[in-house]
């Protein structure tokens, strides 16, 4: 397997997360990172994929606008196009644009949350992989160099 496959199914992993309300990403970065959501930009679960799809046309409007040929998504895809350098854009326009949208939720889907970070971060953990635990103010990242199968085995449901 690639590493561009393993990153790609890293992310696949992670996007399960994000539409389940359990994490939120940055747009880019060395390392998978999951950050808390910023309160400002939590949208009911029946509001979530519509205002994401909003989100993400946004995204794409500011990408041509900085000069590349980046489509307008489909609904509940995300932009598909990607690159070094849109995706060096893409979080120059995430700063301009905010956080995207995340599922609001409950001090006890809160607390769940971080239990289940706080386990998947001593899972990884125990198979070698250099992890801090998440806090509130930083969500867990994942190593790049983490493989497919330690991220399935810690981040499986």
């Amino acid at each position: 397997m690639t590493a561009s496959t393993l990153k790609a199914r890293r992310r696949a992993v992670l996007a399960a997360l994000i539409a389940a309300g359990l994490v939120s990403l940055p747009a880019c970065g060395s390392a998978e990172s999951a950050s808390p959501p910023a309160k400002d930009n939590q949208v009911s679960e029946q509001d979530f994929a519509s205002a994401r799809d909003a989100y993400d046309l946004k995204l794409a409007r500011c990408l041509r606008e900085k000069g590349h040929d980046v489509k307008d998504p489909e609904p509940g895809k995300g932009i598909q196009e990607s690159s070094p350098e849109i995706n060096a854009d893409a979080s120059k326009c995430m700063g301009e644009l905010g956080d995207p949208p995340t599922v609001a939720r409950s001090p006890a889907d809160e607390a769940a949350a971080r239990k289940l970070q706080l386990e998947q971060a001593a899972c990884l953990r125990e198979k070698g992989y250099d992890v801090e635990d998440p806090t509130p103010e930083q969500a867990l990242t994942i190593p790049e160099e983490a493989t497919q199968e330690a991220v399935d085995a810690c981040f499986a449901g």
